[in-house]
């Protein structure tokens, strides 16, 4: 199974929020080490890394190749036909 034009550019995008995940981890880190859990910057750089990871999840998802569909005349049970 091939991937169409729109699952090879999920598929980039899904690369590219997965790789923007890690330096918005460290930034998360940092953050949280120099400033402390109370300062405001610390929940939004952890949505920012929850928002990436999650969209290289979701995009990859969509990016996998589907299995072709059945025929318009098959039916879902086999012993109809009998």
């Amino acid at each position: 199974m091939q991937r169409h034009f729109g699952q090879k550019a999920a598929l980039i995008a899904a690369g590219l929020c997965a790789t923007l995940t890690l330096p918005a981890l460290a930034g998360f880190v940092w953050v949280w080490r120099e400033r402390g859990g109370a300062d405001p910057w610390v929940p939004s750089m952890a949505a920012i890394l929850v928002f990436l990871a999650s969209c290289a999840v979701v995009l990859y998802v969509m990016s996998r190749p589907k299995p072709p569909l059945p025929e318009q005349n098959a039916s879902a049970d086999p012993e109809a036909d009998r």
